[in-house]
């Protein structure tokens, strides 16, 4: 059986849940029917590392596209090329506006399949507004464009996108929930603080203007003036940190809340946590969400984009309304007072992400898809 090489480009610029999906789509494609291949942009400031190492880690080397801060599409384009002829590549599979641009470009020069996943639609404001608006432009030129989940598929098909054209395509998730001794568990919230009797929240993500950590610091301010011993873990990197920090000192916050970076041993982490709690102002279906779900924890989240696809309020998650700090601190404190609704919520998060958003459901749909986009 002949295998068809496959390019994935990204243009990664904090390792968070999109390149999480990607590494698991290429760890679990066929490899007798599939030649995965990956490729992202090297970044001026050099954050492209975190994800080049975690692909590594997975046996998956990383081309590196030039790139830089004037955005050298036709440069970065002819480079593409290159890669294309040099591993005969079939299908090029893109993630991210810019990575779009630079495949549309490169597919002009020299023929290839090409399929986008988009991630989510939404008011992110106006520089990057102008920036989804070119991308729809850009996609509508692609052979497939397939949507992170299904609230990202309905948009598309708003935008005006031909049905036939456009697909869903789950990330899916691979459980990975560790399981610690009551000794390994204290012994590990002890080192980043936490006492065996605290609350411990989470939150996972990009530190980003659109995950609302600076709500989330002012809610869990309120949060820590009724519940002492709850402590506050951020886990994740990009260009709000120092802000973010700032605000946390001004909060009088040092003593509560550790920003822990970028965290290679998610599952690791998470087996110490109490709560998860993510107020993003969009989503689709967070992977981090999906990692909390894995991990048995009880979540507070935004009821943005696709979330409910894989969190149902009061069964396996607290859901509040976006920008809204009032509902989230009261989300916070149901969990905090509850300790049987927390085991309650966790259990049934667990179960079904186990069930019903597995990672070989996903990685079927994407062969499935490859396999057509060959055949056309």
């Amino acid at each position: 059986m002949r295998r068809v090489p496959v390019l994935h480009l990204v243009h990664t610029i904090a390792y968070g849940g999109i390149e999480t999906a990607v590494l698991n789509w290429l760890g679990r494609l066929d490899g007798s029917r599939f030649e995965p291949h990956l490729a992202c942009f090297a970044n001026p400031d050099g954050s492209e590392a975190p994800f080049v190492e975690a692909a590594g880690a997975r046996g998956l080397e990383v081309a590196k596209i030039p790139w830089g801060r004037h955005k050298p599409l036709v440069r970065s384009a002819r480079a593409l090329v290159r890669l294309l002829d040099e591993r005969r590549i079939e299908i090029l599979h893109t993630h991210n506006p810019y990575a779009d641009f630079v495949g549309l470009a490169a597919s002009r020069m020299r023929p290839v399949k090409t399929i986008t996943t988009v991630y989510v639609w939404d008011d992110l404001g106006w520089k990057r507004n102008v920036l989804q608006w070119l991308d729809r432009a850009a996609i509508r030129h692609f052979d497939v464009v397939s949507a992170h989940c299904e609230d990202t598929y309905r948009r598309t098909l708003e935008f005006g996108f031909a049905q036939e054209k456009v697909t869903t395509l789950i990330c899916g998730y691979e459980a990975e929930a560790v399981t610690l001794s009551r000794d390994e568990r204290r012994r590990g919230r002890a080192a980043l603080g936490a006492d065996e009797g605290d609350l411990v929240f989470a939150n996972i993500a990009r530190l980003w203007p659109e995950k609302a950590q600076e709500m989330l610091l002012r809610a869990f301010r309120r949060v820590a003036d009724r519940h002492p011993e709850a402590r506050l873990w951020i886990a994740g990197v990009g260009p709000s940190e120092s802000a973010l920090r700032a605000l946390c000192t001004g909060l009088g916050l040092d003593d509560r809340v550790r920003f822990l970076g970028f965290v290679k041993d998610l599952p690791g982490l998470l087996a110490l946590v109490d709560v998860m709690v993510d107020p993003a102002q969009a989503a689709g279906v967070s992977l981090a969400i999906c990692s909390g779900m894995a991990a048995g924890l009880p979540i507070a989240a935004t009821d943005v984009g696709g979330l409910r696809e894989v969190l149902k309020p009061g069964h396996t998650a607290l859901l509040f309304p976006k920008d809204d700090e009032d509902a989230c601190v009261e989300a916070m404190l149901h969990l905090a007072q509850d300790a049987d609704q927390r085991a309650r919520l966790g259990g049934a998060a667990r179960e079904f992400l186990a069930t019903r958003y597995s990672l070989a459901g996903a990685v079927a749909a994407v062969e499935k898809t490859y396999d057509s986009l060959v055949t056309r």
